[in-house]
């Protein structure tokens, strides 16, 4: 077997990964706040019933987004990656956080 057989799975491994990271690059490029808040508004409009103009977004500390849809005890926060992926939903009453000084 020659030598240059040996390296295929590590080229192949390599390949892979700058696809992927091609992948996510273009994702994260050309992913914007409007079609992600759009895409969770459309979400809480099939599961409520509500109108999208109930949602406003912010955003986050640790996350990209903050998109809160409804208010009181009815609010779904949605808390969104970088990558329009959800990280957490929380149900009810989410109070806004006071700035901090």
């Amino acid at each position: 077997m020659s030598r240059w057989l040996w390296f295929l799975p590590l080229a192949a491994l390599t390949l892979v990964g700058a696809l992927l990271a091609f992948r996510y690059g273009w994702v994260a490029a050309n992913l914007s706040e409007t079609a992600a808040i759009e895409t969770y508004a459309a979400r809480y409009m099939d599961e409520t019933g509500s109108p999208a103009a109930d949602c406003t977004a912010v955003p986050g500390n640790r996350v990209w987004l903050v998109i809160r849809c409804g208010s009181g005890q009815d609010r779904i926060v949605y808390r969104v990656n970088r990558f329009g992926g959800l990280v957490d939903v929380t149900v009810g009453s989410d109070p806004l956080q006071e700035p901090r000084t």
